[in-house]
C-alpha cells in the first residue's frame, strides 16, 4: 500500500522534511510500503493508496484531480496545510479541496503546520506523533477502500 505526499512544492523543505520523518519513522512502515511525493497535476491515484495534501496559501487546489470515481469509499486523505511565520492567520484565505467531493475521504479538517517546523527537532518529533496517529485510519480506509466493489455501498 502506498502513501502519497502531494503538493504544488514537491521539492519544497516542508515536503522534503516531512519526507525525511516519515520515511524514518517506524510507524510508517508498519502501514504504507511505499510513500512517494508527487504534484497535483501528476498524481493518479490508485486504489491501494492513502495521502496527506500539502496546501500552502500560494497556489489554490485544483478543481478537479485525475482519479477513478467509481468506488464506494473515497481516497482516504489527510490535508495538512503549511503556513508561514509571515502568515497572519490566512485561514479565511485558504481554499483546498472540497470535503464533500464523493472522490476522497478526508480524516481530519486538516493539521496547521510551520513550514520552518522541521528544523526543530522538538516540533518536528511533535507533528510526526500528531500525523502517525492518523496513520492507523488512512491505512484502514484504504484497505477497506480496496475491497469494497465499485457502485456499491457500505
Amino acid at each position: 500500500m502506498n502513501l502519497s505526499l502531494v503538493s504544488h512544492k514537491p521539492s519544497s523543505m516542508a515536503v522534503n522534511g516531512l519526507l525525511q520523518a516519515l520515511q524514518t519513522s517506524a510507524d510508517v512502515g508498519t502501514y504504507f510500503n511505499r510513500i512517494v511525493v508527487t504534484s497535483p497535476s501528476q498524481w493518479n491515484p490508485t486504489r491501494d493508496e492513502a495521502a496527506i495534501l500539502l496546501l500552502d496559501d500560494e497556489a489554490h487546489w485544483p478543481e478537479s484531480v485525475a482519479g477513478e470515481t467509481e468506488t464506494s469509499i473515497g481516497l482516504p486523505v489527510l490535508p495538512l496545510w503549511v503556513c508561514t511565520a509571515e502568515d497572519s492567520g490566512g485561514a479565511n484565505t485558504r481554499r483546498g479541496p472540497d470535503v464533500r467531493d464523493p472522490r476522497y475521504y478526508f480524516v481530519s479538517n486538516g493539521i496547521v503546520m510551520d513550514g520552518h517546523e522541521w528544523e526543530s527537532p522538538t516540533s518536528s518529533q511533535l507533528l510526526l506523533d500528531k500525523l502517525a496517529s492518523y496513520l492507523p485510519l488512512l491505512s484502514r480506509l484504504s484497505l477497506l477502500r480496496q475491497r469494497s466493489q465499485p457502485g456499491t455501498v457500505n
